[in-house]
C-alpha cells in the first residue's frame, strides 16, 4: 500500500488528519497526491475531499503529472528532481517558503506547474517563523552561511543556470541567496525586506514565537546584500497592486536593492500565487518570469501595474482584425 495512505489510515482524530494534511502540502510530490486517488474508497471522506481539492489545483493548467522525487538534504532542505542518469543540462530553482512552510499554495501544486525536464527545485523553509533572520534551522544560522552550505551540498557547476523564488517571508531570502550564488534572476512574491516587517514579527510573537530574545538582526538584509562583491542577479518583486502592505514591500525592495516591482491589478490580498493559480495562469507565469527573456518581460518604468491578460498567450486574446481596429480608432 502507498506509504502516505498508510499514514492517513493510521490517523485517529481530526487533529491527526489536519497535521498530516499540512505536512503533505509542504513536502509531497505531485505523484504522491495523484496516487491517493487510487485509494479514495479506503480513505476517510475528509481525506478524499482534501486530496481531490489538491488534485484540482494541480491540474488547473498542467495536464500530466510532473514526476518529481524528493531527496532530503536536511530537515528543512530538500531537492526535488526528475533527473535520471545523463539528462540534458537543466536549471536549479532555489525556492524559499513563507511562514506557512509552503510557496503560498501547496508545494506539489507549484511543482506540478513547473517543467520537471528543465528545473531541479531546492526547497528551503524556516519553520521557526523567524522569516530567515537566523537562516534555515538545522542547516545554517544565517543566509550567508546558507549560501555557503548550498555550494557544498549542490554541484552548482552542473547546472545551466541558477534562479530563485521566495514567497512572503521568503522573498528577501530569495534575493539574498540568489544574488550570493550568482543566480540569473531572483523573484519575490508578496515579499518584504525585514525592516518593514515589524508588524509581521509582532503578529508571530503573539502566537508564541519570540524574536527579540533571540537578538534578531532586522538590518541583516541590507548588510548581507551590500557585502556581495558582484551583484549581477536581476531582482523582480511581484505584488498585488491593490494590497498596500505588499506594494510597500516591493517599493522598499526597489529603493534598497534596485529590484523591479511588478504589480497585478485586481489583487487586494497577500496570496498573489493563489490568484495566479485560480486564473489557470501559474505555469504561464513561471514560463514567462523564470525563463523568459528579461528584455521582453520587464515592463518599462511607469507601466509596471499589469492586468492578468498580460499572461495570456496571444491566441487567447480577442483578435479585432483590421476592421475592428479601424472602428475603435474612429470611435
Amino acid at each position: 500500500m502507498n506509504l502516505l495512505v498508510e499514514h492517513f489510515m493510521a490517523c485517529r482524530t481530526p487533529a491527526d488528519f489536519y497535521r498530516l494534511q499540512i505536512l503533505t502540502e509542504c513536502d509531497a510530490t505531485p505523484n504522491d497526491i495523484a496516487s491517493l486517488s487510487r485509494y479514495r474508497t479506503m480513505l476517510p471522506p475528509e481525506v478524499s475531499a482534501w486530496s481531490e481539492n489538491i488534485r484540482a489545483m494541480m491540474f488547473m493548467q498542467a495536464k500530466t503529472v510532473q514526476p518529481f522525487r524528493r531527496e532530503l538534504i536536511s530537515r528543512n532542505v530538500a531537492l526535488y528532481t526528475t533527473r535520471n542518469g545523463q539528462d540534458a543540462p537543466r536549471d536549479l530553482l532555489l525556492a524559499f517558503c513563507g511562514l506557512a512552510d509552503r510557496l503560498q499554495v501547496p508545494v506539489p501544486v507549484v511543482l506540478q506547474h513547473l517543467d520537471g525536464s528543465r528545473f531541479d527545485v531546492l526547497l528551503l523553509r524556516d519553520p521557526s517563523k523567524r522569516i530567515y533572520l537566523q537562516g534555515v534551522p538545522e542547516y545554517a544560522p544565517d543566509l550567508g552561511l546558507v549560501a555557503e552550505r548550498i555550494r557544498r551540498d549542490i554541484d552548482l557547476a552542473g547546472y545551466r543556470s541558477v534562479r530563485s523564488i521566495g514567497t512572503s517571508g521568503g522573498g528577501w531570502a530569495s534575493f539574498t541567496v540568489g544574488a550570493m550564488l550568482g543566480a540569473e534572476r531572483a523573484v519575490s512574491m508578496s515579499g518584504k525586506p525585514p525592516g518593514p516587517t515589524f508588524h509581521l514579527v509582532r503578529m508571530w510573537e503573539k502566537r508564541g514565537y519570540s524574536l527579540n530574545d533571540q537578538h534578531a538582526d532586522f538590518a541583516i538584509f541590507e548588510r548581507l546584500y551590500g557585502s556581495i562583491a558582484v551583484r549581477s542577479t536581476r531582482l523582480l518583486a511581484f505584488f498585488g497592486a491593490d494590497h498596500q502592505p505588499d506594494r510597500d514591500g516591493a517599493e522598499a525592495f526597489e529603493q534598497l536593492v534596485g529590484a523591479v516591482g511588478i504589480g497585478f491589478r485586481g489583487v487586494d490580498h497577500h496570496n498573489l500565487m493563489f490568484d495566479i493559480l485560480k486564473r489557470k495562469l501559474l505555469a504561464t507565469f513561471f514560463d514567462r518570469y523564470l525563463t523568459g527573456d528579461l528584455d521582453e518581460i520587464v515592463p518599462p518604468p511607469g507601466e509596471r501595474l499589469l492586468d492578468f491578460s498580460s499572461l495570456e498567450p496571444p491566441a487567447a486574446r480577442p483578435d479585432l482584425g483590421t476592421t475592428g481596429r479601424q472602428a475603435l480608432n474612429a470611435s
